[in-house]
């Protein structure tokens, strides 16, 4: 217990630290965390106002939809990377100084607190402004936060793999970074195989039932909802302890510079 207060009271510290440094010299700051979505979603409106993409059914206008599942990706894409990104970005001083190996991924995970608190603001300030304030609108907070459980933990487990083959971060940053497109975000596949990649991803699971809370209609999967969720707040706890197991042994590999 106290050597937990110890590392959490640390990460607080380093969190406080890099993301002053981070967005000290940005004149929009905290906007860049939704711009990436708003882009995306002002290119699937035209794309869609043309009769290029067609989205589908949503109890949500094309714009709100798209915003709020590309957000919900983006949490979940980033989580991945949370403890990858802890150890490369303390790298220079793991090696070096004796201090809990917790901290560092409990610093990251607390900009990424951050970034999922600015997204929620984003997403329910439009639904907001848009008139699509509903009762079940307080299941869209709690979607994001599964997001960012979900990819936590997948994120933890893949962290031994990451630092042992170089290609398996670069295939996750790939499938990270079109992942997108393999979710409900900005369309809805019917029928094939697609729609069966689709509705299998669990991320999409997320966005449907945020979408429809949001629109105020009933949950068409909400045991799949409730099940992602689940899976999502045990994969992160269990891919913290494994972390914390597996520290020593990657810190040894960079001190013998391996990856």
């Amino acid at each position: 217990m106290r050597d937990a207060a110890a590392a959490i009271a640390l990460s607080w510290r380093i969190f406080r630290r890099t993301i002053g440094a981070k967005y000290r010299k940005s004149f929009l700051g905290y906007f860049w965390m939704v711009a990436p979505a708003l882009l995306i979603t002002g290119g699937v409106v035209l794309a869609s106002d043309a009769g290029v993409i067609q989205q589908g059914e949503s109890p949500l206008p094309t714009t709100l939809s798209v915003f709020l599942g590309t957000l919900l990706w983006q949490v979940f894409a980033e989580a991945v990377d949370v403890p990858y990104q802890a150890f490369e970005g303390a790298r220079s001083y793991l090696t070096r100084v004796h201090f809990s190996r917790a901290a560092v991924v409990l610093a990251q995970l607390h900009e990424a607190l951050l970034t999922t608190a600015v997204r929620v603001v984003a997403a329910l300030a439009l639904l907001a402004a848009s008139g699509h304030w509903q009762a079940g609108t307080g299941l869209v907070p709690i979607a994001f936060a599964g997001a960012l459980a979900l990819g936590l933990g997948a994120g933890c487990f893949l962290l031994p793999w990451q630092q042992l083959f170089a290609d398996v971060q670069q295939t996750l940053k790939l499938l990270l970074g079109y992942g997108l497109f393999l979710t409900p975000a900005m369309y809805q596949p019917k029928a094939g195989w697609f729609a069966t990649i689709v509705n299998c991803n669990p991320v999409s699971a997320l966005i449907v039932a945020a979408r429809e809370a949001a629109g105020g209609v009933a949950l068409t999967q909400p045991v799949a909802f409730a099940v992602v969720l689940a899976i999502g707040v045990a994969a992160a706890f269990a891919g913290l302890l494994l972390v914390r197991a597996v520290a020593p042994i990657l810190i040894e590999r960079m001190l013998l510079g391996g990856r």
